[in-house]
């Protein structure tokens, strides 16, 4: 990685902390590049894989229940695995950590392969491959963290959550369509992306030592202990969370429920795709412009206000509208996550160096579990007879009265950078 500071985007005169970054000042950054190239590859193999599985068992068994399970057995790992992992990870340099990630679930996939393996195998092995997601996650968000700093690292996490959106839609539609002529191709497929998102990430990205040393290990359930204690008590970490945590909640439910959307309108599966897709493309498209044109001070501030948009775009259900509204509303409820890219910055950046394994599994957990209560939750409410539209619209007005105690209790922009001068490592003494 280059020790210059990229060429800024705004006028010389301009304060540092004023500066935009350009995702140029990311993509030329030769660490930052493979980083982002290896997470597009795993993360589109992770979605492939969801697809691939799934129709595999349903071609096997032709269980409706088994094919949905393999699916939803991708989310079980979080629910206290994920912050073991998290512990296990600050133990080792977080950028082996993903390389070993990505070898691993290629393993796994490669397992998958074998005709005839037997249903209960078969599961066990789509077990160990989602329960390697929260490692890989933890360690990618700590990896990205050593690498930028500042506002690029605010850009880099930008370009990511858009990367994301883009591999999670080409993953589903080519799993989709691999699935269709064969499972086993598609899994190859999925096998090779990891391989070669593993190879990127070992030939690029350069090898930092774990801080935290050996002698200095406590027993690894006590060091997750430790991370949720520092989630908890630290209050940015804590508050910043919540508003995560509350945020994703609400944006998940339009493109969760589509299916039932989508019958609720008498339409069939190509609505269900279509109110997905605009859902993710208004992500992409209001993450990489709120990063790139608004100043980061004036991103900060606007975090509580355009907290207020998804509960908005949700709320709007009660009118239910008929399908160009529900895509204007799955656009908003997508654009509304334009304030992650400053949260995340905000909260990898808040973490120490050595900790942050711990502290990004709990918050993937708790952002993982809440999409998924809040999605149960809302399909609960059409399951007992409340339409659509009135549960979406419901719980929307609901996440207002959340975002106002979330935002009550937003810490200050000095309380944040008190928190992030806390976390930076010592600097040397001169000498």
């Amino acid at each position: 990685m280059s020790d210059q500071n990229p060429k800024a985007a705004d006028p010389p005169g301009a304060p540092e902390a004023e500066r935009r970054s350009r995702f140029s000042d990311v993509v030329r950054d030769r660490e930052a590049a493979a980083y982002l190239l290896a997470f597009c590859l795993s993360n589109a193999g992770s979605m492939l894989n969801r697809v691939a599985v799934t129709a595999l068992v349903w071609a096997n068994t032709g269980s409706s229940a088994l094919a949905v399970a393999s699916f939803a057995i991708s989310y079980a790992p979080y629910l206290g695995l994920a912050q073991v992992l998290g512990a296990v990870v600050d133990r080792y340099p977080y950028r082996n950590v993903m390389v070993a990630c990505d070898v691993l679930r290629a393993g796994l996939i490669a397992l998958l392969l074998i005709p005839g393996m037997p249903v209960p195998a078969m599961m066990a092995v789509v077990f160990a491959v989602a329960a390697v997601q929260p490692a890989y996650n933890a360690a990618r968000t700590a990896t990205l963290a050593q690498i930028l700093t500042g506002e690029r690292l605010t850009t880099a996490i930008a370009l990511t959550m858009s990367a994301a959106g883009i591999a999670q839609i080409i993953g589903f539609l080519a799993g989709g369509l691999l699935a269709s002529i064969d499972p086993y191709t598609a899994l190859t497929v999925n096998a090779v992306l990891f391989a070669v998102s593993a190879v990127a990430v070992l030939g690029l990205v350069r090898y930092r030592p774990s801080a935290n040393k050996r002698e200095e290990r406590r027993h690894v359930l006590a060091e997750t202990a430790d991370g949720l204690r520092m989630l908890r008590d630290n209050r940015v970490l804590r508050t910043v969370s919540l508003g995560i945590w509350g945020l994703y909640a609400l944006t998940a439910v339009p493109e969760g429920v589509a299916v039932l959307w989508a019958a609720h309108l008498g339409r069939g599966s190509a609505t269900q795709g279509l109110i997905m897709a605009i859902d993710a493309v208004g992500a992409v498209l209001a993450v990489l412009l709120f990063t790139r044109f608004v100043r980061p001070s004036v991103r900060f501030r606007l975090i509580r206000p355009l907290a207020f948009l998804a509960p908005l775009a949700l709320a709007a259900a009660l009118l239910d509208p008929p399908l160009p509204g529900v895509l204007v509303l799955a656009f908003g409820a997508g654009a509304a996550t334009m304030i992650m890219a400053p949260m995340n910055a905000t909260l990898a950046q808040c973490i120490p160096e050595g900790w942050r394994g711990r502290v990004v599994s709990a918050v993937n957990a708790g952002l993982q579990l809440c999409q998924g209560l809040a999605i149960a939750g809302v399909g609960l409410a059409a399951e007992l007879g409340v339409p659509i539209p009135y549960a979406v619209g419901a719980w929307g007005v609901v996440g207002f009265a959340i975002h106002f105690l979330i935002t009550r209790a937003w810490p200050t922009a000095d309380e944040v950078d008190a928190a992030k001068a806390a976390a930076a490592p010592p600097q040397p003494a001169a000498p």
